[in-house]
């Protein structure tokens, strides 16, 4: 019964984790919109630039913790599951 408890937990702690990265994920898409909108406004051309990659770059070490993320986890999953 313990080890069902701590397996519950481990999935909910997964589940809590995906969404704390989606969020983060979302917030990404919506600077590379907003520099979309800035473009618009006839702001400088670095000035668009720059948060374009900062989206792209906070899109993709969001990705790429999420992977290491998902690995860890599942590891300890696993881990749990045949003890």
């Amino acid at each position: 019964m313990k080890s069902n408890e701590i397996v519950k937990e481990q999935l909910l702690h997964i589940l809590f984790g995906a969404v704390f990265f989606a969020v983060i994920g979302v917030i990404a898409v919506a600077l590379d919109l907003a520099s979309i909108y800035v473009g618009t406004l006839g702001v400088s051309s670095f000035t668009k630039s720059a948060i374009e990659y900062t989206a792209h770059i906070m899109l993709s070490v969001d990705l790429v913790l999420f992977l290491v993320y998902l690995a860890i986890s599942s590891k300890q999953l696993v881990k749990e599951m045949t003890k």
